[in-house]
């Protein structure tokens, strides 16, 4: 067994699933802490008059470590807060953070508004769809909006024969897709799938991430599914961690491959209605072509109700 297979074997760290999971993930190992700390700890070396004196050793680490969690998740929640301002955001592709959602939306992070937007369509109201295709290819699979792309992901799986089902949880959680295949146990998740319509190549954070969510829901498989691929980093991660990345060249093999019939069934679901003009990630409509001074964006039609919005692509005329 060579090292690089041993290290693929290596779980993250406590902190490592602190930082790339949901803020409430790291709230309650700040909770176990401090119930350790005050309760189990005193209780298990208080009353011996031998161990008793580790409690001032361990009481004060326990502490530390409440602290520590503590301010992770504090970070997080911040960070997961909805956008305030109607401007279009800054790109922030060093501040990922969950957006809010309702419950007929999947939620998406900053990181993702700031990439997903560039690889949207020409800017038109969601009055104006575009043409609708007759034929799966590289060009369609890159102008599909995000929301959509996440759903023919989804449904790709289930014309499969699988169990697909969508997720609300956001880049910080990490998996928009999870696959349920164990006959004998049909309500264990044995796969996740995350997906990323960004016009770039993904990187090894997000990666990074979906094997932090691999290790707390003690998943064994992943899928990332991103149509312009992905670094060189991130590929040599996803190798050492049983990740399979899907670009758009490979997942539209997988689709040429399917029985004709399937293979319309769904360029009929991912061209359905205006399949390019951005969804909001926020409240699920979808968004319209707005004028600032920093230039053109995607914005909510329900607007001040709704502020989220999403930058235009950078080679949009």
């Amino acid at each position: 067994m060579s090292r690089r297979y041993r290290k693929s074997r290596r779980d993250p760290g406590l902190i490592e699933i602190a930082t790339t999971s949901d803020w409430k993930v790291s709230a309650a190992m700040a909770a176990v802490c401090v119930l350790a700390a005050t309760v189990i700890i005193p209780a298990l070396f208080g009353s011996s008059r031998v161990l008793g004196g580790l409690v001032l050793v361990f009481a004060p680490l326990a502490w530390l470590m409440a602290v520590i969690f503590g301010g992770i998740s504090l970070i997080r929640f911040l960070r997961q807060r909805p956008q305030d301002s109607p401007a279009p955001p800054r790109s922030p592709t060093n501040r990922p953070a969950q957006a809010a959602t309702r419950a007929t939306e999947a939620s998406l992070s900053e990181v993702d508004k700031a990439l997903v937007a560039k690889s949207f369509a020409t800017p038109t109201s969601a009055a104006a769809p575009a043409a609708r295709p007759t034929a799966w290819s590289r060009e369609l699979i890159d102008r599909i909006e995000w929301k959509r792309f996440e759903d023919l992901c989804c449904e790709f799986y289930r014309v499969k024969g699988i169990r697909a089902e969508t997720t609300r949880l956001g880049a910080d959680g990490g998996v928009d897709i999870r696959l349920f295949q164990d006959d004998a146990d049909p309500q264990r998740c044995t796969a996740v799938v995350q997906c990323k319509a960004w016009n770039q190549a993904v990187g090894v954070k997000p990666v990074r991430e979906l094997r932090g969510v691999m290790a707390h829901e003690r998943v064994e498989k992943a899928f990332f599914m991103a149509p312009y691929g992905f670094t060189d980093e991130a590929r040599s991660f996803a190798t050492e961690n049983r990740i399979t990345l899907l670009d758009g060249k490979l997942f539209l093999a997988m689709l040429e491959r399917l029985p004709e019939a399937l293979r319309q069934q769904l360029l009929d679901f991912a061209t359905e209605g205006d399949w390019t003009t951005p969804t909001c990630p926020s409240c699920g409509v979808k968004m319209a072509a707005r004028d600032s001074k920093r230039g053109r964006f995607w914005g909510c039609v329900t607007f001040p109700r709704c502020r989220a919005t999403l930058q235009m692509r950078a080679t949009t005329p």
